[in-house]
């Protein structure tokens, strides 16, 4: 029994060393040496030959002995080179044979790990990282020729065979692809994150739980680089899958990494919003401007100056997460001028056929914001309406509408029809979105939508999830060709949507600039902006600050846009001041304030007490009209309006 014992841990030992290539040399080493020793030394019993002669015996059988040499001699060579044949000529060929082949399984399935430094990590793999790894690829000027390592769970070599299909063969030898966890400290610290400098954190495609997993594994590399004496924040952008998710770290600090992870949460489906709303353009080749580039009208494709009669009115045919997307962006970007002075508000519809059960869950996550705006809901086959205004007067420039139908009932064709007719409304300026989860059927619905939204060349944009070619062929057909289709746009690619250029930040930092010098220089403004002391302000900002001066950026474009011409700026900024309050109150009922309610102000009329409701009960005195604000808080939105100019191109007007 305890032989048997004995011989089992013997061979657990041995099949332990078998594994690893070092104890495999290592072992045969010792094992060679040995053989030859045991056997010279039986040979010098009996034998006048010489040690260097045995050694030539062990290396090349019979070489050395002469027919001078005795039988044992003989003999005893006859086993030296056999022991030679096997040891060298086997074992050892097939030992180094294996530790070559192990390599480059290794190797190509991502288990070999280097030094890297200064390198750009993206951890997981989904189609949008073909997209970052171009991005930081050709952009030489702010990555130079930086290593990209990509960590992923899935095989090694389909990640390598899809994202080098994908890639300039010349952008290849920079890419190194890992396999590991995103949550195991033992493959992250294998990442060397402390030596990146920036981070990518995308996840896994289709994986359940996908947030927390994110969330997760941003506190491991934050304490990876705390562990590891990493003294400068690392820039990371962390992938929410969710809005609701995204919402929440839109407004909530990360305090225990602050000092170690500048955080920088994104979404997908915003990401694109921003990317049609804001940007109005798809870079198809990445950053540099190419004629294939896919450019998006604005949704105030004319000037909405303070005298323009025209309003927007954005059409969300789905009321998927993208369409959810698209709807809030525009509330947050479509301010203009024109309300102040005419009352014109922006009308964004929803038109899906779960549209009430939609427009409940809409309405508790954004509660305090369907109490200030104006809604109504339609049903499309029964005629059924009810809206809220007769509630309170409203006093934001945004309105809802909600309609239970689909795309292709005749009710909703009508409504459509009657949209696009710019006789029967010259002042609309109408965009329509199709936001289906399926691509082939958004497709569909905006190949064949009436004919009046074709003629007059209304911008339809279809949510397509792969191949954009299709779209694109026919919307840039040629002039003699049938052009019927020209006004069509794809967007909503699952491989293009985040723009690390748009991440950097640069206008909100100006923003931010331009806030705290006012309220650190005796409220005056800066006549320049130090883009290096904006970024160094920008470090220390929560996150809350960082979106609200993202959500003002944004918006700057748009502004400009609707400025009146030939009138001086001067007389102008007291409307832009009007509508900058106007697209905060939407901010802020978006990030879940609401308005301060007589009682409330009447019992907590202290600085102390306000800034306590608004810190900790989301309540804001500030959400109200321009009109019933205090003076000194108007002179503040006419100063961040003077500085327009300022903070686009960092020179005044």
């Amino acid at each position: 029994m305890q032989t048997k014992t004995f011989l089992r841990k013997l061979q657990r030992r041995i099949d332990t060393m078998l594994r690893s290539t070092s104890r495999q040399v290592a072992g045969l080493t010792c094992f060679t040496v040995a053989v030859f020793f045991i056997l010279w030394a039986g040979a010098l019993l009996f034998s006048r030959l010489h040690v260097t002669e045995w050694v030539f015996a062990f290396l090349n059988p019979g070489s050395t002995f002469s027919d001078e040499a005795t039988d044992m001699e003989k003999v005893w060579a006859l086993l030296v080179g056999l022991a030679g044949m096997i040891l060298l000529g086997g074992l050892l060929i097939s030992i180094f044979s294996n530790i070559l082949q192990r390599r480059i399984d290794r190797v190509r399935n991502g288990q070999v790990h280097y030094v890297f430094s200064n390198h750009v990590l993206i951890i997981g793999y989904d189609r949008m990282a073909i997209s970052l790894v171009r991005q930081v690829a050709g952009n030489a000027a702010k990555y130079g020729d930086c290593e990209i390592v990509l960590q992923t769970v899935r095989k090694v070599p389909d990640v390598h065979h899809e994202l080098f299909s994908n890639i300039p063969a010349r952008i290849e030898k920079r890419i190194t692809i890992l396999s590991g966890n995103r949550n195991s400290a033992e493959d992250l610290e294998k990442l060397q994150p402390e030596r990146c400098r920036e981070i990518i954190l995308l996840g896994e495609s289709d994986e359940y739980d996908h947030d927390s997993l994110n969330i997760k594994c941003l506190e491991v590399i934050a304490g990876i680089l705390k562990a590891r004496g990493r003294t400068s924040p690392v820039r990371c952008h962390v992938l929410f899958e969710y809005q609701s998710t995204y919402a929440v770290f839109q407004q909530q600090d990360l305090l225990d990494i602050r000092a170690h992870v500048d955080f920088v949460p994104f979404n997908f489906y915003e990401s694109w919003a921003q990317k049609v709303l804001v940007d109005g353009r798809f870079a198809v080749s990445g950053r540099e401007r190419d004629e294939r580039d896919i450019i998006y009208p604005w949704l105030d494709r004319e000037p909405l100056t303070a005298d323009s009669p025209r309003h927007v009115h954005l059409v969300i045919s789905g009321m998927s997460r993208m369409g959810i997307a698209v709807g809030i962006q525009a509330a947050h970007l479509c301010h203009f001028p024109n309300f102040e002075t005419r009352g014109i508000r922006t009308r964004i519809t929803f038109i899906d056929d779960n549209a009430e059960r939609e427009m409940n869950f809409l309405q508790g996550r954004f509660r305090h914001l369907f109490s200030e705006v104006d809604y109504t809901y339609r049903n499309a086959e029964t005629g059924e309406t009810r809206d809220n205004a007769g509630t309170k007067r409203k006093f934001t420039d945004i309105r809802f509408e909600f309609i239970k139908g689909r795309v292709e009932q005749p009710a909703v064709q009508q409504m459509l029809a009657e949209w696009a007719d710019r006789k029967k409304d010259p002042n609309k300026l109408l965009t329509i979105a199709i936001c289906f989860h399926s691509s082939p059927a958004a497709i569909a619905a905006g190949l064949y939508l009436p004919e009046e939204v074709y003629t007059n060349e209304i911008p339809i944009f279809i949510r397509q999830e792969t191949s954009y070619c299709t779209l694109s062929l026919l919307s840039q057909a040629r002039e003699k060709d049938y052009r019927k289709y020209r006004h069509v746009k794809p967007f909503g690619m699952l491989d293009h949507a985040y723009d690390l250029d748009r991440a950097a930040d640069l206008v909100p930092m100006r923003v931010n600039y331009v806030y705290d010098y006012y309220f650190s220089h005796s409220l005056t403004l800066p006549d320049v902006i130090c883009d290096e002391d904006a970024r160094t302000m920008w470090r220390d900002l929560s996150t809350a600050l960082k979106w609200s001066n993202r959500f003002h950026a944004n918006m700057t474009d748009c502004r400009i846009r609707s400025l009146s011409p030939g009138k001086p700026f001067e007389e102008q900024i007291e409307t832009l001041a009007r509508v900058e309050h106007s697209r905060w109150c939407i901010e802020k009922l978006l990030m879940g304030y609401r308005q301060i309610t007589g009682e409330e102000r009447q019992l907590n009329n202290t600085a102390k007490e306000i800034k306590t409701l608004k810190n900790k009960y989301f309540i804001h005195t500030d959400i109200c009209s321009f009109d019933e604000l205090e003076d000194s808080k108007k002179e503040v939105d006419r100063k961040i309006s003077a500085a327009l100019f300022l903070i686009k191109n960092n020179r005044p007007e």
